[in-house]
């Protein structure tokens, strides 16, 4: 894990994310092998995530004399994942929780061969449920792609956020 040092719960986190994607052959592994967190701030309210992206994030309508632009479901995924680890990493009791909300709106494109930057900023973490928004930028330009709010639900056991997962099934598997 490159950018963050030291031991905060996001950083627990994101370690625990790169293990378990890698170990469970997740949807996200794809990113989290190029996703950092840089940095926390603002007593763990703010969080800030990079990832480069590759030819395999491209739409497939792209015209590559258009520049080819990467997948709208790419950037839902990343802020999913970001808002995840950090609205858990702010859970007092340190619970798992599920997406209740995830809403996107898209205000540009972002470019196969750069790099986006996520900040994540916690909302509110109440007893039930945790939400987070994100702003997610080109880091070259400045510009922004999309703005996003993630509404989450706590569940299971206290502490059960950092544990690493004895079983790779769950209650909610159907």
């Amino acid at each position: 894990m490159a950018g963050v040092g030291g031991s905060c719960r996001l950083t627990t986190l994101f370690a625990q994310y790169l293990q378990q994607t890698r170990a469970q052959n997740s949807f996200s592994s794809n990113f989290s092998k190029r996703m950092l967190l840089l940095k926390v701030e603002d007593n763990l309210r703010k969080g800030t995530f990079q990832i480069p992206l590759h030819q395999g994030d491209c739409h497939a309508f792209g015209m590559p004399r258009e520049g080819q632009h990467v997948h709208g479901g790419v950037i839902a995924t990343v802020v999913e994942d970001a808002t995840t680890m950090h609205i858990c990493a702010n859970d007092a009791r340190s619970r798992k929780a599920v997406t209740t909300d995830l809403n996107l709106s898209f205000l540009g494109v972002g470019k196969i061969g750069r790099t986006l930057q996520i900040d994540t900023t916690i909302l509110k973490i109440g007893g039930v449920l945790g939400v987070a928004e994100a702003y997610v930028k080109d880091t070259s330009t400045g510009k922004l792609i999309a703005v996003g709010r993630h509404t989450m639900m706590f569940i299971g056991e206290d502490n059960s956020a950092t544990e690493y997962a004895h079983s790779l099934n769950s209650v909610f598997d159907v």
